[in-house]
């Protein structure tokens, strides 16, 4: 009987309403009843066909996660132990879905998340929270360290001033501890610091004449022939 079933939903299409008006997956619908199984899934805007394993539906983010990298040669390897190559999909872009195989679950257990193998543990969202945070402030972080208007000259000498001494854009002026202006064209005759700045003055004057030098030996530096090789047959 619970072999007939199983046939009788494989090979069935669904069509969910997507926009974003759309109600949420919930446990009554067929995405989250399928986590576990095997599906072929047809997402928006390209028609792009994606088959995998079904590992989570959310309805926290309106999307569902699926496995697409092919199951281990050994058929007997544990569901917890295959490879992954996970694909993230709004709600939204699904276009339409086939279930082609039942997954592995849980001796008795009920469809949706409590019987997935592997199982799914529950999203600590506060974690998830902290990254993004982090991560939005390591990108504004590497923005602000990006001058606005200037050459790749002037970006190259701030980043060799940067991994020494803490420096930051102000226009198109480079500015180093708080203390020393290096002005457009950022030579040593364009340095200018406030009172008790000399030591870092002193500092960046350093590491520009070691900057202007290394570029000096890179434009001296012979160009290196390449060898041809002989053509066959004289």
């Amino acid at each position: 009987m619970a072999e007939s079933k199983r046939q009788s939903i494989v090979g069935k299409v669904a069509t969910p309403k997507v926009g974003p008006t759309k109600d949420v997956i919930d446990g009554d619908s067929i995405l989250y009843k399928a986590v576990g199984a095997r599906i072929k899934i047809t997402c928006a805007p390209y028609e792009n066909v994606l088959e995998g394993t079904l590992f989570t539906t959310c309805n926290v983010t309106n999307a569902i996660a699926i496995n697409t990298a092919p199951a281990p040669p050994n058929p007997s390897a544990l569901l917890a132990s295959q490879p992954g190559d996970y694909h993230i999909i709004p709600f939204a872009h699904i276009l339409s879905f086939e279930l082609i195989g039942m997954g592995e679950r849980v001796s008795g257990s009920g469809p949706g998340f409590d019987g997935a193998l592997p199982s799914i543990s529950k999203v600590d969202m506060d974690a998830i929270k902290s990254r993004e945070e982090q991560t939005i402030r390591e990108m504004k972080k590497r923005d602000a360290q990006k001058g606005k208007g200037v050459s790749k000259e002037a970006q190259e000498i701030f980043d060799a001033i940067s991994r020494t001494l803490p420096t930051r854009w102000a226009d198109t002026k480079i500015v180093v501890n708080d203390y020393v202006i290096v002005s457009p064209p950022y030579t040593i005759d364009n340095l200018q610091a406030a009172p008790g700045g000399e030591r870092t003055l002193a500092q960046t004057c350093k590491i520009l004449e070691a900057h202007f030098q290394r570029k000096k030996t890179a434009g001296n530096r012979a160009p290196v022939a390449t060898p041809i090789a002989p053509r066959k047959g004289g």
